[in-house]
């Protein structure tokens, strides 16, 4: 695999969980607090962020509805990380040209994200798993 310079640095771990407050409760425990988050209307799930010093930030996501996407994940694996996000220092649709030479496949298009204040993109690689890019505003 190539060389991928416009992923400049890991933003957030992605965690799917049917209850945030709950799951919220373990980062707590570690030192944790959250920052931001709600409803995301553009991606039809709630996310919260938390944040401790020296820790990566994670994302709680839990589904709105029964069409939310993180339905699928939670079904299949539970509670559990299952995305990498990045910041890029190009547009999302330059990155993702240059991911799709190396296989990697659209799961959603470029949409905005409220929480982040930005458009965010999902990709997947059989190699890689689920990564996230965030394009800042």
């Amino acid at each position: 695999m190539k060389t991928f310079s416009f992923i400049t640095k890991v933003n957030h771990i992605g965690v799917a969980t049917n209850d945030y407050k709950a799951t919220a409760a373990f980062y707590e425990a570690l030192g944790y607090h959250k920052t931001v988050g709600g409803y995301d209307p553009y991606q039809n799930v709630y996310g919260y962020f938390y944040e401790a010093e020296n820790m990566p930030t994670i994302e709680l996501l839990a589904p709105y509805d029964e069409k939310s996407p993180i339905n699928k994940i939670l079904e299949k694996n539970g509670v559990t990380p299952y995305h990498l996000c990045y910041n890029i220092n190009c547009t999302i649709e330059e990155a993702v040209k240059e991911l799709k030479a190396e296989r990697f496949m659209v799961i959603t298009k470029p949409t905005r994200s409220d929480n982040l204040k930005g458009r965010v993109c999902f990709l997947f690689h059989k190699d890689v798993g689920v990564i996230e890019l965030f394009e800042h505003e």
